[in-house]
């Protein structure tokens, strides 16, 4: 009878481990699946408005080129703020970055105005 009884309690300690390991691994499931779902949605939204971006990066670019031949290759933040959609410090920004890349030339006219020049546009 002991030798029955033994075996029941190991039986019943095993199932008990394996309860957990189920309960565990099923705990580890339903924390997940939300997590995993929120990841993707989130990736999903970074990269639309990545590609948002580089889609309004290029309208800008295009239109900045247009406006620098229409101006014989020179242009000024006011000018650029008020062809575009962009504020006088969102033009300063964007015009600074294109010096910082040698796109185009930075220099000071005699009466002390912030001329960009566009090399390759005359």
């Amino acid at each position: 009878m002991s030798v029955l009884y033994l075996s029941s309690t190991i039986h019943s300690a095993g199932d008990e481990i394996a309860v957990s390991i189920f309960t565990f691994l099923f705990r580890i499931a339903i924390m997940c699946v939300p997590l995993g779902v929120i990841s993707v949605f989130l990736y999903e939204r970074f990269r639309k408005v990545k590609s948002k971006q580089k889609t309004l990066g290029a309208a800008l670019a295009t239109q900045l080129l247009e406006l620098a031949h229409a101006k014989g290759g020179t242009l000024t933040i006011p000018e650029v703020s008020m062809n575009t959609d962009l504020s006088l410090e969102e033009s300063e920004q964007v015009l600074d970055s294109l010096v910082k890349r040698n796109f185009v030339n930075l220099r000071v006219s005699k009466s002390g105005a912030v001329l960009y020049d566009f090399p390759r546009i005359a």
